[in-house]
């Protein structure tokens, strides 16, 4: 996997503000690749950024994170069912226009071209 992009999509997770959420193909359109690969890269190098403000299409966590990312949604006030284990994306959720427009910053501030999708998944 491309350096640049694991440090794009990272740095993106980064600039979530405390108390909201985006999904992984939020952050996949904004950097121009896919779900699975954001979904890749949390799970390789996530840890060091907040990874509990990146959720699945449904506000969910896979389950081997799910109770810590829990525990961080309620320090932060992300407002969720803990039941179901599932963030409330409807008043928690970022703006599509303005992650895209962090994203486009943060491949700017890299030094690297816009276009980062096609980037292989294997190294």
């Amino acid at each position: 996997m491309r350096e640049e992009l694991v440090e794009a999509v990272l740095r993106v997770v980064e600039e979530i503000p405390p108390g909201r959420v985006a999904t992984y193909g939020m952050i996949a359109r904004a950097v121009g690749t896919g779900p699975r690969v954001v979904g890749r890269i949390m799970h390789d190098w996530g840890g060091g950024v907040p990874w509990w403000r990146v959720v699945n299409v449904h506000g969910t966590f896979p389950t081997t994170v799910r109770g810590e990312g829990i525990d961080e949604w309620k320090r932060e006030g992300i407002p969720h069912d803990r039941e179901r284990a599932k963030v409330a994306l409807n008043t928690c959720v970022v703006d599509q226009g303005w992650l895209d427009g962090v994203a486009q910053a943060v491949v700017a501030e890299l030094g690297k071209s816009a276009e980062l999708s096609g980037i292989s998944t294997v190294d």
